[in-house]
């Protein structure tokens, strides 16, 4: 054995132990004494009893005993083995000799059923395809009526990748329709056989016999047309899907996959109306009906044309299963895709009513309704969601974010410090987040020193935590202090996100205060360029940078913008009546 065996990971579940344990009913070993064999297999059995009550510390225990009392007991020792394997991680050493010791049990007892289909496992996993065929040969000799073995015997014959092989292995799947009849399965195995030797002549008899055997079979005429479309037959493929349709109109599959044929070959018409059936049919599982539909809507979302179809198909899909969340969670997803926020939380809302086990689904729910501006519907989700999940410091910290928008100050800091008091100490990012929103909090209050201080805990915390580095940067050019600070922290937040018109606003205003008036009119302008929909502060930035740029007409323009949007602003509405800058 080589070292390869370390970078395995077994996909063989425990059915080594399946083994009856009063199986153990082999003559008795030649040992030193036989007071000690008897003993072995007593410990032998008490190991089993244990392992059968998940007590596996003593499992291994009298397992190893048993091996010390009697080493010639090979069924012991394949056990002892096993679990060695199974235990030995990077120990190659460990592994191998455990394997060694399965390979004898194997060598001494191959009609050992149990055991034997465990070890060929083994091996199948593993790669050791010459030791897992001797295995599945063996095995499939002293056993010619089980289908598993039959089935494991003809797939290691055919991936030894020999051509005699390979047409034995063809022999054995034959073996198996004569008892079992013509199937899907059988036919996938032994095309997949000839595909080796790349025998497309025998693929599509085997198509053939298969359609005899079976013609009313809408299954089996989808089968046929897949493999037809594999070998780019289409006119075939197509002529099997029709039939498959033919001859059970409710059959999902087959329009499932009509309409893969139809994206296959570019006809957008065909494929958008097969899509369509597809989708109705109630017998299509509903795993299929959500891969055709995110292929439908990853290949169709950008165009609004097409938006009212894919609505159609979501209340489709939704009449049929009302209670599946996988279908809200898909029709939230495309709702935000298309910036639909109040639809995508009515989904999301729905995925709720059944599961609100998800604390990420909760957390989506508050996201939109913030994007709306919806804060108190935001603010009822969050005090949902910590019933499901109170001990949640996301929630809280998402929750006091609202509270704060709110001007709910006093909430938001019990939410918040309960979001302190439940993040890990080590989770130094998760804090920094929270530090800044303590801060934004403050700031709000008018307490700019606590605000300050605890932007400052965020960057110590977390110094790569932009947003703590741009909302300490602007408030310390609103309060007009450590401007040379401000800058330095403001640049690193563009350097990360030089599109962010957040950053670019807080640094033109730092230049603004810095009275680099040219330098904050660039910047002004790149924040400007990069937001669809730019907020008061923004146009009031906009006109307060350009009137001390010289360009007071333009300064009045992006004033009158920013007082439409707050029209409350006293500071705003003297600006425009006397069209001139005032401080404050």
């Amino acid at each position: 054995m080589t070292t390869f065996f370390r970078k395995i990971l077994f996909g063989v579940a425990m059915i080594a132990f399946l083994c009856p344990a009063l199986g153990v009913t082999a003559a008795k070993r030649h040992v030193d004494t036989a007071a000690d064999a008897r003993k072995a297999d007593y410990v032998f059995m008490e190991a089993m009893r244990q392992h059968a009550l998940e007590h596996e510390d003593a499992y291994y225990e009298l397992l190893g005993r048993a091996y010390q009392l009697d080493t010639t007991n090979s069924e012991v020792a394949f056990y002892r083995g096993y679990y060695d394997m199974m235990v030995a991680r990077e120990d190659s050493l460990t592994f191998e000799k455990g394997y060694s010791m399965m390979k004898r049990h194997f060598d001494e007892k191959p009609e050992d059923f149990y055991c034997s289909f465990v070890y060929g496992s083994i091996n199948d996993q593993l790669g050791e395809r010459a030791e897992a065929l001797r295995v599945w040969n063996a095995l499939d000799k002293a056993y010619p009526a089980k289908a598993e073995v039959a089935f494991k015997f003809a797939e290691a014959l055919a991936s030894s990748q020999d051509s005699a092989n390979v047409v034995k292995s063809i022999e054995v799947y034959d073996r198996i329709e004569k008892s079992q009849g013509k199937s899907i399965p059988v036919s996938t195995r032994k095309i997949r056989a000839y595909f080796i030797s790349q025998d497309t002549a025998s693929i599509f008899n085997e198509v053939q016999e298969l359609i005899k055997a079976s013609p009313g079979s809408p299954e089996n005429s989808v089968f046929a047309g897949d493999i037809y479309a594999m070998f780019s037959e289409p006119d075939s493929a197509l002529h099997y899907y029709n039939r498959a349709c033919e001859i059970d109109p409710t059959f999902g599959l087959a329009y499932y996959s009509r309409a893969n044929y139809y994206k296959s070959i570019d006809d957008s018409v065909g494929y958008d109306r097969e899509v369509f059936q597809a989708l109705k049919q109630e017998s299509l599982e509903l795993d299929t009906k959500l891969e055709l539909l995110t292929g439908y809507i990853r290949a169709l979302y950008e165009d609004p044309a097409q938006q009212p179809r894919i609505q159609e198909l979501f209340a489709t899909l939704i009449e049929q299963h009302p209670h599946e969340v996988a279908i809200h969670d898909l029709y939230c997803s495309y709702l935000i895709a298309i910036s639909d926020y109040a639809g995508a939380a009515e989904q999301m809302s729905y995925a709720l009513d059944v599961d609100p086990s998800v604390e990420d689904r909760w957390r989506t729910l508050m996201t939109l309704y913030i994007q709306e501006r919806d804060y108190p519907a935001a603010a009822k989700a969050g005090v949902t969601a910590l019933k499901y999940h109170p001990e949640s410091p996301m929630i809280n910290l998402v929750l006091g974010s609202v509270y704060n928008q709110m001007k709910d100050y006093d909430n938001a800091f019990v939410a918040l410090d309960r979001a302190l008091e439940l993040t890990d100490s080590a989770d130094l990012e998760e804090l920094s987040s929270i530090y800044s929103s303590i801060g934004d909090v403050h700031y709000a209050k008018g307490d700019t020193t606590s605000a300050l201080e605890y932007y400052n805990k965020a960057i110590e915390a977390n110094p790569e935590n932009l947003l703590a580095l741009n909302n300490c940067a602007y408030y310390l050019a609103v309060e007009g202090k450590e401007l040379d600070r401000a800058e330095k922290m403001s640049a690193k937040t563009i350097k990360e996100q030089p599109d962010n018109s957040s950053s670019l606003d807080t640094y033109a205003w730092i230049m603004f205060k810095k009275k680099d008036f040219a330098q904050a009119m660039a910047y002004i302008d790149k924040a400007l360029e990069n937001t669809e929909e730019p907020s008061g502060e923004l146009f009031e930035h906009a006109g307060d940078i350009y009137f001390m740029n010289a360009e007071p007409e333009a300064a009045l323009d992006f004033w009158e913008k920013a007082l439409e949007l707050e029209p409350e602003n006293e500071l705003l509405q003297r600006k425009v009546k006397h069209k001139t800058y005032f401080y404050e």
